[in-house]
């Protein structure tokens, strides 16, 4: 196993707490209910699901072409689109209006399928781990890296509802805190992402 990259997947997870908190808290709390163990459980297993498809796709492109150099750009604009998406968020403190129009009612009494599927969730910061779990060169790796960053973010949602409330009680002006907090959150998991690769160049080159 790639423990170094797990371990990077897993911290990105972490670092986006406040990022889940803002973003899926809401729809996680309408969907799992008052008891919502059975979504996050879903999650965790869909996220794991996820990271698994994603490195054993990665595999099979490095066998066909002979390396996996071809996803490093991908990930690296991947991680510059987050970087300046969460930069957007710390700056204007609202969604864009394209992501904002989405509706979506989720019911409780599907949690666990529901939370299977939160891997088909347009996260960004999801989309980004799951590319850093597809370059952990095999598919248990992928799982592992996956279901850490699932379980390291959980946190997030369990809070979420309680932090947002407080913010909320502040009108406005807390919403917007709230966007900017998890724009910050997602520009420094980004922004940790570009420098860790950038590094391991340079450590190489040395």
């Amino acid at each position: 196993m790639d423990l170094a990259l797990i371990l990077s997947v897993a911290l990105l997870g972490l670092a986006g707490m406040p990022h889940c908190a803002a973003m899926c808290s809401a729809p996680c709390a309408l969907a799992g209910g008052r008891r919502p163990f059975k979504l996050l459980a879903g999650r965790v297993l869909g996220y794991a699901a996820g990271g698994a498809a994603a490195a054993a796709s990665a595999q099979l492109l490095a066998q066909a072409t002979q390396g996996i150099t071809l996803l490093q750009p991908a990930w690296a604009l991947l991680q510059a689109a987050l970087l300046l998406f969460g930069l957007l968020l710390l700056v204007r403190g609202r969604m864009p209006a394209w992501l904002g129009s989405i509706r979506w009612r989720p019911q409780p009494r599907h949690a666990l399928v529901t939370g299977v599927a939160w891997v088909l969730m347009p996260c960004g910061l999801l989309q980004g781990a799951l590319l850093m779990a597809s370059l952990t060169g095999s598919a248990l790796s992928g799982g592992v890296a996956m279901a850490g960053f699932a379980l390291a973010s959980t946190p997030g949602l369990l809070l979420g509802p309680l932090w947002r409330a407080r913010l909320l009680k502040r009108g406005a002006d807390g919403d917007v805190l709230a966007l900017r907090l998890a724009g910050l959150t997602l520009a420094i998991g980004a922004g940790w992402g570009l420098a860790h690769g950038v590094w391991q160049r340079v450590a190489l080159a040395c």
